[in-house]
């Protein structure tokens, strides 16, 4: 758009490409253009606010809020494996999904590297419509009966224009996936024992700015596609990261 460069005589206003213009004409155009600057999507490569809580559960368990002893209490005894190796060590457990298909699977896993939660808590869900017989093999059944959803609605058999209506523009993607990553800060609650560790004149000095102790959390959706419909998703949230 061009917009005026000096005020000529007559309460005009010359425009770069020498049109003139009247003051409420050029005003209407700087707002115009302000509008359409502010309206600009954001860039897919900046960071995320947190995942939002309505994609953090699926079958009844909720990451870094259940741990292997509250998944084997509502999901029931299944085989406990671990899995990866290096900096990508997992404890895993797994549930076949027959009311998805015969070869779908659940699989709950907790961090088991160096940097691993207390309590073994629950830090990664993936669900695949299909999984090799190996992966299935001694995985109970899930016993709950809803669709296996998240609460705010992601799940397998999605296509592509539904996933980004629910999470939005991708941060990155291929030909058959959508990658969404998350980055914030998560402030520890008074009178738990992070918080009395980390709160000290000290710790707050040197890792906080000053401030309150706070965790700093990452998590990302990946969603594996398959003739443009979601194939496999796989949910991560970490929050132990403090200093």
């Amino acid at each position: 758009m061009a917009l005026a460069r000096r005020r000529i005589p007559g309460g005009l206003y010359r425009s770069i490409d020498g049109h003139d213009m009247s003051i409420s004409v050029f005003r209407s155009a700087v707002l115009s253009l302000l509008l359409t600057t502010l309206s600009l999507p954001v860039p897919a490569q900046l960071p995320r606010h947190d995942l939002p809580i309505v994609f953090r559960s699926l079958a009844g368990v909720a990451l870094d809020r259940d741990s292997a002893s509250s998944i084997l209490a509502k999901l029931g005894p299944t085989r406990e494996r671990r899995i990866g190796t290096g900096h990508d060590v997992y404890e895993s457990w797994c549930y076949v999904i027959p009311r998805e298909s015969p070869t779908a699977l659940l699989e709950l896993m907790s961090d088991a590297s160096d940097m691993g939660t207390p309590g073994r808590e629950l830090n990664v869900i993936r669900v695949r419509e299909s999984a090799p017989v190996a992966d299935r093999e001694a995985c109970a059944p899930l016993r709950t009966s809803p669709p296996v959803s998240t609460p705010g609605g992601l799940r397998l058999g999605l296509g592509t224009s539904a996933i980004r209506g629910l999470l939005g523009q991708p941060t990155r993607s291929t030909p058959d996936s959508l990658i969404y990553d998350f980055d914030a800060k998560e402030y520890l609650r008074p009178g738990t024992p992070a918080y009395e560790i980390w709160n000290t004149p000290e710790y707050r000095e040197s890792c906080f700015n000053a401030g309150p102790p706070y965790a700093n959390v990452a998590a990302s959706v990946i969603v594996v596609l398959r003739d443009r419909r979601a194939a496999e998703i796989r949910i991560e949230r970490y929050d132990q990261a403090v200093c």
